[in-house]
């Protein structure tokens, strides 16, 4: 009786309030307070989505499975298409329905002659590396023996970081006995953090001079062949995703650069040249600048928008392309990291799906901001043909 008072009444008093337990508090995902109803700790994977949740975030409703999928959880007797990868597959700012996994999910029951056979799952977590998916994928191929897997990872592999995601993981020591007694007890847990909140100890680096990217490219490779392999040996046919990368957009965080005042101000007056004089004069500049700093990836961004509103669209991807290539942390996919999921899909013998390329091919009148919300993250419009490119194969290999 005495157990039952003191902790099966607290116990099923917290279960029923059902606080946010277990918050991750490291990043405030998107800026947005609900990040921290939305994102639980993790001890393999740092951090996952809640599972069973339905939260508002970022002005869309996130709504999770029992497993923490942002979709919902396989029937029993379907074929499973896994989905892992980022928030360019989680769906960042569009709504659930719109992400190409579930785009995916309605293109196969129309598709079917008997729907309901196929169950796609949503994986995707915001902030993901190839080091988590890699990871996550050994725990869920093992449990639900996919027949397909997408893996669509490297956005945010360059993160500035003070140590790399292996570094971390290699330090983490295994939870404790009390540890695991929290995680299992809700009201432990909730007394814990009313007791002793936890200090959010961020592992993005304060300064990039003395940083490091959270993957590097060597060890990108060897993370998404692990994948692969992974998948097959288990009997699923693979289709590996290029990140999805907005070129057009301004290269993000140059207000966190020591000298991020002096480039906007050098855009500033190479813009000022190009409205009084055109963009010929003002791409004469910018290549008289460029031959002192050939590398420099903002004169690079700022030609390849020139060339673009010139109509080359071939100099101005390649352009492009480089000022994200020469940035030493891009915030987004490097085209050389790019290559790399084509080379390891050719070697691993797994399908391989260019995005960029396929944005261009089925919707060429399109512009940048009608396929991606910001620098990365497609829009829906941009999810749809995700979806579109994935039924070919998928319903190739159902026929099979």
């Amino acid at each position: 009786m005495a157990f039952f008072v003191f902790w099966g009444i607290p116990e099923a008093v917290v279960r029923l309030i059902d606080p946010p337990l277990n918050a991750y508090r490291a990043i405030k995902f998107g800026g947005d307070e609900n990040s921290l109803k939305l994102f639980v700790k993790d001890h393999l994977l740092h951090w996952k989505l809640r599972a069973d949740a339905e939260i508002p975030f970022r002005k869309h409703l996130v709504t999770t499975d029992r497993y923490g999928f942002r979709s919902a959880a396989p029937d029993e007797d379907a074929k499973v298409v896994l989905c892992l990868g980022d928030s360019c597959t989680f769906g960042w700012d569009v709504d659930q329905a719109d992400t190409f996994p579930a785009g995916l999910q309605r293109l196969l029951n129309d598709s079917q002659t008997h729907p309901g056979t196929w169950s796609v799952i949503n994986a995707g977590v915001p902030g993901y590396t190839s080091h988590q998916v890699r990871l996550r994928a050994e725990q869920l191929i093992a449990e639900f023996h996919p027949s397909v897997v997408v893996v669509c990872i490297g956005n945010n592999e360059a993160w500035p970081v003070e140590r790399s995601d292996r570094v971390i993981s290699e330090s983490t020591p295994a939870p404790s006995l009390l540890q695991s007694v929290l995680t299992h007890s809700r009201f432990l847990a909730w007394l814990a953090e009313s007791v002793r909140p936890e200090q959010p100890q961020s592992f993005i680096a304060p300064a990039e001079a003395n940083s490091v990217p959270r993957v590097g490219a060597e060890e990108y490779r060897e993370n998404l062949t692990a994948t692969v392999r992974n998948a097959k040996e288990s009997g699923a046919q693979v289709i590996l995703l290029s990140s999805p990368v907005n070129l057009e957009h301004m290269p993000p965080g140059l207000n966190v650069l020591p000298n991020g005042n002096q480039l906007k101000m050098l855009g500033q007056r190479i813009d000022q040249i190009a409205t009084t004089q055109g963009y010929a004069a003002a791409l004469t500049q910018i290549d008289a600048l460029l031959k002192r700093e050939p590398n420099h990836f903002y004169l690079l961004w700022i030609k390849g928008i020139f060339l673009k509103q010139q109509g080359n669209q071939e100099a101005s991807a390649l352009a492009l392309e480089q000022s994200i290539e020469n940035r030493r942390f891009p915030r987004r996919c490097r085209p050389s990291y790019r290559q790399i999921v084509q080379e390891v899909a050719k070697a691993e013998q797994a399908d391989f799906v260019e995005v960029n390329e396929q944005f261009a091919t089925e919707a060429p009148t399109a512009t940048s901001r009608e396929l991606y919300v910001d620098w990365c993250h497609p829009s829906a419009l941009g999810h749809g043909i995700i979806a579109e490119s994935l039924i070919e194969r998928v319903s190739e290999w159902e026929n099979q």
